[in-house]
């Protein structure tokens, strides 16, 4: 322990006599590592922090499979749902979960809220209690008994002030009084802040409503003690075969799938944050490089001192270990900048993380942030480091050549070809790993941008889009629901700066959508699970208009199609090439089937009638479905009114500019309805492609610092290089070489190391852009103008830092150079 102590004092002596070589050493190590620590960060939030619940590993979350739809995460019709719960016998408890919008009005504007109907044993199956008030009682799950709503913390904050006397006061959600009996903790986000969930009601099941053709729920349930996931899938398997068999029409092909709720919850991102964690842990072993590079050329001066030690005894493994006890120093002092680089980050984290509701975007991004556990992998981190790069200096000069090192010349001869052959490796290295990350984020940056330039099958520019739900116990028929946005629409085509105005109920983009069955006129039913399947969207006459989606047979709607007409249908390009190859779909009728339901308000009021298809329009390019191209149905609104309605306007400059007076338009026809996600279809796609984005801003700040750092290894080295050969350059400027001559023979030295390197990284990048393809959307394994711009600029790069040392060896005197030293 005392030699450890010495050899510290004596490490630390001797930096802060190189107060240039530390500085140099610790802000390389504190980039690498400060990397390193911030990506790890969100790895820990992601993957490695359990859920803040009591025995997390026993939540998970059932799916309904189901195969003929190619469906595996799909929610559960309330019928199958109840089976599920009386006839499983490995879970604990079992509840259901049903997102939607709740209209909060009686007190100001009218606010639409984020809200969830779940069973009563929910929260109890979490293991969460109200910070006021209760949870659900079982009886509330009853018809008739479900009034009652608990507030989530931040609502009660926000819209009531902290009221603590809000327990058994009335509020009013969609027109209809709620009496509320709890607050829940701020601890407790189902999602992450980002997406706060605000009201929770009790979910209740009308007779009505226990089908087996309306999906709508979310299972999320605790295993039972020592029950292991395999089992439960087991189990949850059976019960769906035995319901497969006793209702073929809507069960068969269905299967359960049971995911541990913290792999449900994070893991679409955790592999693209394992991939960005190997990619900051080439950051690192580049650092270490120059390190090492700095270590050897700093060791090289010092061989006299070792060789001294030697002589007066000291053993190799004492040398060693005082080497490494000065380079684990140096890495721990890069750790401590690490630290603060990386608290730097966490700070800037949030400005370039997606939020959770795009796709692909961050739960929990709270969670991010300076603990216990970061600070213990970063320190782990600095001591490897310290050893990775402190290794080859300990063992080259630890067993010096006595008769050498102690002449009076061995300080200019020292180093030797190990040493310099040593240096050149570690810059290969640099060069193609630095290479591999450029083609990485070229690659990536290549894939957005071909995603984005891709034909959308709409022209995104200059569109406004907002939300409007209207409830059923204000506008209970369809023909109240078609009224209003037909005076919406009518009013919003004279707001000055718009050209047109649509309405659809699911807009592209926005990850919302619906399944439908239908018929073909003249052809047979097929079976059960095997039926005709199309994606379907509610619109206005104006919506293809405004979108700008090209017609390719038949016509648009039109106002003749009304309530009062014959049902019309329009097809896209992908539905026709599935059921209508080689044929010509306008003129044939389809009858389509579609289950009202109230947990699927969304679902149009539609005529059990056949309707005639008048048209067929382009494909949309909707990222929530990735490369899947669905087919889809176009309904006109008049026949199958829509609560749920979303307006897109088309506008002559920018479109929030119609914000306002847009929502002025629902106002003045009535005022307590609220207008929500007011964007532009240019936000959309970005959100759409935020996790992508990140990952490509990300990416390419790691390749840029690795060409940095790549270029000062590349400098250090061939600049030692010039200093050890002055005697060399000398002697060749003596006997007739000219300038050019020398800055050539430098520049070629380096360019051999470069082409090296880069021959090396090819390989490594075409494994990196493999696995990025097999995760992220958009990017190709092999992208050939992408590794030929990264090879340009790495090679500019690394001439550039050979050009200033090789400058430099021109100014070399020849006399004073051969002079003996």
């Amino acid at each position: 322990m005392r030699d450890l102590w010495q050899d510290l004092l004596y490490g630390s002596r001797l930096l802060r006599k190189s107060p240039a070589f530390t500085l140099v050493a610790v802000l390389t190590l504190g980039l690498g590592i400060g990397a390193n620590a911030a990506i790890f960060s969100i790895v820990n939030a992601v993957i490695l922090r359990p859920l803040p619940y009591p025995n997390p590993q026993q939540l998970v979350i059932v799916w309904e499979t189901d195969s003929n739809r190619k469906i595996v995460r799909g929610t559960a019709p309330p019928a199958d749902f109840l089976d599920w719960r009386s006839q499983n016998q490995s879970l604990q408890s079992i509840a259901a979960y049903h997102l939607w919008f709740f209209t909060l009005s009686g007190s100001g504007d009218p606010e639409q809220l984020w809200g969830a109907q779940v069973s009563p044993v929910f929260f109890s199956m979490l293991g969460v209690k109200p910070a006021l008030g209760r949870t659900f009682l079982p009886d509330e799950e009853q018809p008739g008994h479900e009034g009652v709503v608990i507030l989530s913390h931040g609502i009660w904050a926000r819209h009531f002030g902290s009221d603590p006397t809000i327990i058994d006061r009335s509020i009013t959600l969609d027109d209809k009084p709620y009496t509320v009996v709890g607050v829940l903790p701020s601890s407790f986000s189902l999602w992450g802040p980002s997406q706060e969930i605000d009201l929770w009601l009790p979910l209740s099941f009308a007779p009505n409503e226990i089908r087996r053709d309306n999906p709508s729920l979310i299972a999320f349930a605790r295993l039972k003690d020592h029950v292991t996931l395999a089992q439960a899938n087991a189990d949850l398997s059976t019960i769906s075969h035995r319901l497969s068999m006793e209702y073929p029409a809507t069960n068969q092909g269905t299967d359960t799938r049971v995911v541990l709720l913290h792999k449900d919850l994070f893991g679409n991102i955790g592999n693209p944050l394992l991939i960005l964690l190997a990619v900051v842990g080439l950051v690192l072993l580049i650092a270490c490089a120059n390190v090492a590079n700095l270590m050897l050329s700093r060791a090289a001066g010092r061989q006299r001192e070792v060789a001294v030690r030697s002589a007066l005894g000291a053993r190799r493994s004492r040398l060693i270990r005082q080497l490494l006890t000065e380079s684990i120093l140096l890495g721990l002092l890069g750790g401590v900048m690490g630290l603060l680089f990386a608290y730097v980050a966490f700070r800037l984290l949030p400005l370039v993380l997606p939020p959770t509701t795009a796709a692909g975007g961050l739960p929990h991004e709270e969670w991010i942030g300076m603990n216990l556990r970061v600070v213990a992998y970063t320190a782990t981190i600095a001591i490897l480091t310290g050893i990775i790069f402190g290794l080859a200096p300990a063992f080259q000069f630890s067993k010096p050549d006595l008769s050498e090192s102690l002449k009076e010349s061995g300080r200019s001869s020292a180093g030797g070809r190990q040493s310099r052959m040593t240096r050149n490796f570690l810059v290969v290295v640099e060069v193609a790993l630095s290479l591999v990350l450029l083609i990485g984020a070229g690659t990536l940056i290549r894939g957005l941008e071909a995603v984005l330039r891709q034909n959308m099958g709409f022209n995104p520019k200059n569109l406004l889009s907002f939300q409007v739900w209207l409830t059923d116990s204000k506008y209970p028929s369809g023909a109240q629901v078609s009224d209003f946005f037909q005076q919406a629409l009518e009013r919003m085509r004279h707001l000055p700066g718009v050209t047109s105005v649509g309405a659809v109920n699911f807009l592209p983009l926005t990850r919302w959508t619906d399944l439908t069955n239908f018929d073909i006129d003249g052809r047979p039913s097929p079976p059960p699970k095997e039926e005709f399947v199309a994606h379907y969207r509610v619109i206005d006459p104006q919506y293809f208009q405004t979108m700008q989606m090209p017609i390719l047979a038949g016509r648009w709607f039109s106002d003749v199609d009304s309530a009062t007409s014959l049902n019309v249908a329009i097809v896209n390009e992908t539905l026709v090439k599935r059921y209508w190859a080689n044929q010509n779909p306008v003129g044939q009728r389809v009858r389509i089937h579609l289950v009202q339901s109230k947990s699927a308000p969304y679902r149009p009021m539609i005529r059990d009638q056949w309707s005639t298809i008048v048209g067929v329009v382009g494909d949309v390019q909707d990222r929530m479905f990735g490369n899947t191209q669905p087919g889809e149905l176009y309904l006109p609104y008049s026949q199958a009114p829509s609560r749920i309605m979303r307006f897109v306007l088309r506008t002559t400059g920018p479109p929030d500019l119609a914000a306002d007076p847009a929502r002025q338009v629902i106002f003045s026809i009535d005022k307590s309805q609220p207008v929500t996600e007011m964007k532009s279809m240019d936000e959309l796609l970005s959100a759409s492609m935020a996790s992508e984005t990140v990952n490509a801003k990300l990416l390419s700040f790691f390749a840029f610092l690795a060409l940095v750092l790549a270029a000062i290894g590349i400098y250090g080295v061939i600049s030692y290089g010039v200093q050890q050969r002055t005697r060399e350059i000398g002697i060749r400027m003596a006997l007739g070489a000219q300038r050019n001559d020398v800055v050539r023979l430098i520049i070629g030295e380096g360019a051999r190391l470069a082409l090296a390197g880069m021959v090396l990284g090819l390989a490594g990048a075409y494994v990196l852009t493999a696995v990025l393809a097999g995760f992220l959307f958009g990017v190709k394994s092999v992208d050939l103008p992408s590794s030929a711009i990264a090879m340009t600029i790495l090679a500019l790069v690394a001439l550039s830092a050979c050009y200033i040392p090789a400058r430099r060896a021109t100014r070399v005197d020849p006399l004073q150079s051969l002079r003996y030293e």
